[in-house]
């Protein structure tokens, strides 16, 4: 494809995509009644979604976390004397929007039942009736739906809906009694010291919705967010068609919130518990072994004594095993968070430094962020959220950390025991200087205080434990209550301001689509960026049904826009005074018979002999127009059967004469290119001023191609809103071609209005029983 051929197609999609919107604007204008009726319309449609509508109103509500002196705004600690970790409030906001918590809160205030009271066009929600429902038992994700009727204070039956207003499965049950319907096991009982009497023979519809299911549609509807940065308030909020229900729902999630701080932080002196516990019963039997020996040795060595020396060693000795002691049970818990961590995933199970006596800051605060991250886990069970994602790696960061630090504490714990051992060696040395009897007792009572320190070291960390937890508090508090915090959201007044627009830019929308899809030529303006063809003129809508308007009505719109067209073609003429045209357009139907029967008759009008011919011979009918015959005609003269003289045909005007096409030939194209055609239009000249011949449509067959070298001007006839773009845009480009030479374009059934142009299609005349006398070839 050549360069101009691409150019002519790329110009030609502008031309498809091009919206005029002045002409939009004028289908505005003129129907502007459409606009005042989609409004209406939509507005109706809007009062009555208004009046079935439910308003929202908005629940919030205010919780403090207790900040620790250390965290200076940034992190909030636990008030318990075993936990050193540091709160992360960046992961606070997730946890109370998690599903478990959020699920286990909803179990617990039995949000999964709800009653509803069934209207002609609106079901609304009935909160706190004086009958419950208890769910005693579920599936997971279950869902049911029935109708509930309290009969009396006794009784109550349960049924499902049927085919229109009928009920099916009707069963009767009495109330308190545990039953099993749809799935579920439910027990229904009145409220005590609540008036029922109004409840009998109401029809309720009653809603399941598992908990499980329930809990991601009330954290979508959850909001919480900090109050200000650095701040340690959370504002926590909810909208909902029923205040009170939304008041105990956050209520609720406050209390399980407050609940799980809580037992999170007992959760520690729990396990530190029962691990000590361990510990001692372990100490406990060799400390009873212990002691036996002893009773056992001062019994056979009533009279031993030890002498100052040996009391002098042995007070040295003591400090140096407690030293040991510390040292041993170190080891134990490194032993126990070692294995710990390699084996478990489960690591906000595990225990804190702090209930052994290590004291250590970092491996403290490692834990802690560990045990952290892992509760974090648990209530975030997504993991494709990113925050889950990022925490799985955190974790694996600290493990690694913590083993890194137990490897250098129990370094550090080796050079310390090393040197401990050291010394006790130097002092036992010593005391085998001693009598056998009294190294004997000195060993009994060195093991008997070793493990009795142990063990009131653990005794004391137990007491610790159970004080702990008897003390430990919520460091979560509410600040402001669940409570409404303004009137009713309703969106009556949006609703009308959006019908309004809705009802303008609907037709607007419309009326632009109808301009960006239509491909037919509606406006000078459209050839004019299409073509490069000249345009010399427009004629107007016709309402007759005959097709010689300029002779029946000679003062009409129509007669007058072919004088105009008249004195348009003057300027392409020049000083001739004869001149021969021809009249084509791309397909039929769109007015070139029409205006070659008018602008010959405007002609003839002016007093100067006129010819119409009619080339058209695949489609003859000029003839039809002024009720003449077409047994003789140009293709007879063509094919030498006649001559000029016997073809021409006299109408009811003087000055006007036609000759029309004659009987179809086989061979059209051919005829129109002999030299018989050129003795033809010679001859035509001669007889007659002006010459008009009507030819066929040029994008449908090429006979009037042949034509175009015998013409002074071409006239190409494009048929408002019938003529597509790019049929246009084909005759443009046989012009630029060269193909056709001295062409303008005329405009055909132009409707007018006091704004401009604007389509219409009621043009046409009877034709063979088709009332478009522009088809080709129509049967």
């Amino acid at each position: 494809m050549s360069n101009k051929e691409e150019m002519d197609d790329s110009s030609l999609v502008a031309s498809k995509i091009t919206i005029d919107f002045n002409r939009v604007l004028n289908r505005f204008l003129k129907y502007w009644y459409i606009f005042i009726i989609s409004i209406f319309i939509v507005v109706i449609f809007s009062i009555i979604k208004n009046r079935y509508s439910v308003s929202t109103y908005p629940v919030t509500a205010s919780i403090v976390f207790k900040e620790s002196k250390e965290s200076k705004g940034e992190s909030f600690i636990y008030n318990n004397s075993l936990v050193s970790g540091v709160r992360n409030y960046l992961n606070e906001t997730y946890i109370i929007k998690s599903f478990p918590l959020i699920e286990r809160t909803l179990r617990e205030i039995n949000f999964g039942i709800s009653f509803f009271v069934e209207g002609n066009v609106l079901t609304t929600e009935v909160y706190n009736l004086p009958i419950e429902c208890v769910i005693i038992n579920d599936n997971e994700n279950a869902t049911a739906s029935f109708k509930f009727k309290m009969i009396n204070s006794n009784q109550y039956e349960l049924s499902t809906s049927g085919d229109g207003k009928q009920l099916k499965d009707v069963t009767l049950f009495h109330f308190k009694d545990t039953i099993t319907y749809h799935g579920l096991s439910l027990l229904f009982a009145p409220k005590p010291l609540r008036d029922h009497s109004s409840e009998t023979d109401v029809t309720y519809l009653v809603n399941y919705t598992s908990p499980s299911l329930l809990a991601p549609i009330y954290a979508a509807r959850l909001s919480a967010a900090w109050a200000e940065v650095n701040a340690g308030i959370m504002n926590l909020s909810i909208e909902g068609n029923n205040p009170e229900k939304e008041i105990d729902f956050l209520t609720g999630l406050i209390l399980n919130y407050q609940n799980y701080d809580l037992d999170k932080k007992n959760q520690t002196a729990i396990r530190t518990s029962k691990f000590i516990m361990s510990q001692l019963a372990s100490i406990s039997d060799s400390l009873h072994k212990i002691e036996a020996k002893l009773e056992l040795f001062k019994t056979k060595n009533i009279k031993s004594t030890m002498g100052s020396e040996v009391a002098y060693l042995s007070a040295k000795i003591d400090p140096l095993e407690g030293i040991n002691s510390e040292l041993g049970l170190r080891e134990i818990y490194f032993n126990y968070l070692t294995d710990y961590l390699n084996r478990n995933e489960n690591y906000d199970q595990i225990i804190l430094p702090t209930s052994t006596g290590i004291t250590d800051g970092l491996l403290n605060s490692l834990m802690s962020r560990l045990i952290d991250l892992q509760l974090l886990l648990k209530m975030n069970d997504k993991p494709d959220n990113p925050l889950v994602v990022q925490s799985k790696k955190n974790i694996t960061e600290i493990k690694k950390e913590i083993l890194e630090s137990v490897k250098n504490l129990r370094s550090t714990d080796k050079i310390r025991k090393s040197y401990v051992n050291d010394q006790i060696s130097l002092l036992d040395t010593k005391l085998n200087k001693i009598p056998l009897v009294e190294r004997e007792l000195i060993s009994i009572k060195r093991n008997y205080s070793l493990l009795e320190n142990q063990y009131i070291f653990l005794l004391q960390k137990q007491a610790e434990a159970n004080i702990s937890k008897a003390s430990t508090a919520s460091d979560i508090s509410v600040v402001n209550p669940p409570m409404i915090s303004g009137g009713p959201r309703s969106s009556s007044s949006i609703n009308y301001y959006l019908a309004a627009f809705i009802g303008l830019i609907l037709p607007a929308l419309f009326f632009v689509v109808i301009e960006f899809l239509n491909d037919k030529v509606q406006s000078r303006e459209d050839i004019e960026k299409i073509t490069n063809i000249p345009f010399i003129g427009g004629v107007g809508h016709k309402n007759s049904k005959n097709n010689i308007d300029v002779l029946t009505s000679p003062k009409s719109g129509i007669a007058e826009s072919f004088r105009a067209l008249r004195s348009n073609l003057s300027y392409f003429l020049g000083t001739h005074e004869k001149a021969v045209f021809m009249i084509t357009s791309s397909i039929s139907g769109e007015g070139k018979s029409f205006s070659s029967v008018n602008l010959a008759s405007i002609f003839a009008l002016s007093g100067k002999k006129t010819l119409i011919v009619g080339a058209d011979m695949r489609k003859p009918k000029i003839f039809s127009d002024f009720s003449l015959s077409n047994n003789f005609g140009l293709s007879n003269y063509l094919a030498g059967i006649s001559d000029f003289d016997s073809l021409i045909q006299k109408t009811f005007h003087e000055s006007l004469d036609v000759i029309s096409a004659g009987q179809v030939p086989p061979n059209p194209s051919e005829l129109l290119m002999s030299d018989r055609m050129r003795l033809f239009m010679d001859e035509a000249r001669n007889r007659y001023d002006y010459v008009i011949i009507d030819t066929p449509p040029i994008a449908i067959v090429t006979d009037a191609l042949g034509i175009i070298k015998f013409v002074d001007h071409t006239l190409f006839v494009v048929r408002q809103n019938y003529t597509k773009k790019i049929l246009l845009k084909s005759i443009d480009d046989l012009y630029v071609k060269g193909l056709i030479k001295k062409v303008s374009i005329v405009m055909n059934d132009i409707h007018m209005t006091g704004i401009g142009y604007e389509t219409g299609y009621g043009y046409g005349y009877e034709s063979g029983g088709n009332k478009n006398g522009y088809g080709y070839y129509t049967e």
